[in-house]
């Protein structure tokens, strides 16, 4: 079928404003969507506090026919308290912040009584509450989106207690709902779906995989850095679980037996006192440098004055992960480390030859390895490119949904 035409109400908390990963992962699917002649309505939860600049709706390079915002707050008060209980009693279901869910849900009423939808799609917690509801009670086509393991217990470790974790009383039922209810599972990774349906009885012909979008419409070759000196960039959060400190013990390795080396090293986000004690307690602070964090539209700008894009993930025993910042870098069309575990999404990136560099991301002696590798390879104006997967282009997941 040709999405020219399609009426989708677009349920993410996350999304706009554009204010960190699961929102960046949504409006580039809106931006698919919508350029693919969709008409998009977006429900959207506004927040208070704000930990990376944002964009708006009206800053926004594609249309959408109408974006709702809805406010509530966070703290622990008597409405919220009573927001959570009105919660439970409409969907069954309550988790810390599902709060949202119900006045959500008046707003999402009220779309629904104006416009003939062709399906409903829910993105990051506690929308799939909604999409329950509206499949339930209105009965339009429902396409769930598991970018995380939910219920947020089933985590692997160390984020959560695994995939046979017990769930908290009040999220038990979710997982019954999510195997009755949606049409469509989309996930991005095949190791993200495989991982939940160790615990979901949902059959495969009933799932998707549709990576984060790399928005160029062909694969891209690497842009070259005019810098003399080797830089390398990690963009994002890198507090626990992730831990920076193995590449940090390699990096200071590598000075030491190096102290010619021109090269700087950059994390940009919101980060802890942690790092900062790790990188003057390993006599770094002349080649690491914090700074601080930018919208993502000025961001994905400066990704260009970068030679090496660094990523860090968290030491879980298998990567199921797709991180933001992967197709964001590619779509930089920027040379990728990948610091991750040696089992996982990053990992079989590398080995299919669509990232240049990889290391265990617990293994110092090996990202030491790997970084004279960078550098070696630097200096012979031959650092390897990146090599962009089919399945993450517009066009691919495009039709991904036309499928559907």
């Amino acid at each position: 079928m040709s999405l020219k035409g399609k009426r989708i109400l677009f349920i993410a908390p996350s999304s706009i404003p554009v204010d960190g990963p699961e929102a960046i992962v949504n409006i580039k699917q809106l931006e698919i969507l919508s350029k693919a002649g969709c008409i998009i309505d977006v429900v959207s939860k506004k927040k208070k506090k704000f930990y990376y600049p944002f964009l708006n709706n009206g800053n926004l390079p594609f249309h959408l026919n109408s974006v709702h915002m809805v406010e509530v707050d966070n703290k622990v008060t008597w409405n919220t308290i009573m927001l959570h209980l009105l919660t439970f009693m409409t969907f069954g279901i309550v988790y810390k912040s599902a709060h949202w869910a119900w006045p959500a849900l008046k707003k999402c009423k009220e779309l629904i009584k104006e416009n003939q939808y062709d399906f409903v799609m829910t993105k990051n917690l506690p929308s799939e509450l909604l999409g329950y509801w509206i499949k339930k009670h209105k009965n339009i086509k429902w396409i769930a989106t598991w970018n995380d393991p939910y219920p947020e217990e089933k985590y692997p470790v160390p984020y959560g207690k695994g995939v046979f974790a017990k769930v908290f009383l009040g999220a038990r039922r979710l997982i019954p709902v999510m195997e009755k209810y949606p049409d469509f599972h989309l996930f991005p990774s095949n190791r993200l779906r495989d991982y939940m349906l160790q615990y979901l009885n949902i059959p495969v012909e009933k799932t998707l995989v549709i990576p984060h979008a790399v928005l160029d419409g062909d694969t891209p070759t690497t842009a070259q850095c005019e810098s003399d000196v080797l830089s390398i960039l990690h963009s994002g959060n890198v507090d626990y679980p992730r831990d920076p400190q193995p590449f940090l013990v390699a990096l200071s390795r590598f000075l030491q037996e190096r102290p010619d080396a021109r090269l700087k090293v950059y994390f940009q986000g919101v980060y802890s006192e942690k790092i900062s004690l790790w990188i003057k307690d390993l006599n770094l602070g002349n080649v690491v440098e914090i700074l601080p964090p930018v919208s993502y539209w000025e961001n994905m700008q400066n990704l260009s004055h970068y030679h090496v894009l660094l990523i860090i993930e968290a030491p879980c025993k298998e990567g199921i992960f797709l991180p933001t910042k992967v197709s964001d870098y590619m779509q930089a069309q920027k040379v990728i480390w990948a610091v991750s575990p040696s089992k996982g999404v990053l990992h079989d990136l590398y080995e299919n030859g669509n990232i240049g560099y990889f290391s265990d991301c617990q293994d110092a002696d090996g990202i030491y390895n790997e970084l004279k590798q960078v550098y070696d390879d630097y200096l012979k104006d031959g650092l390897r490119g990146t090599k962009v997967p089919e399945t993450y282009l517009s066009k691919s997941i495009v039709h991904c949904f036309e499928s559907m």
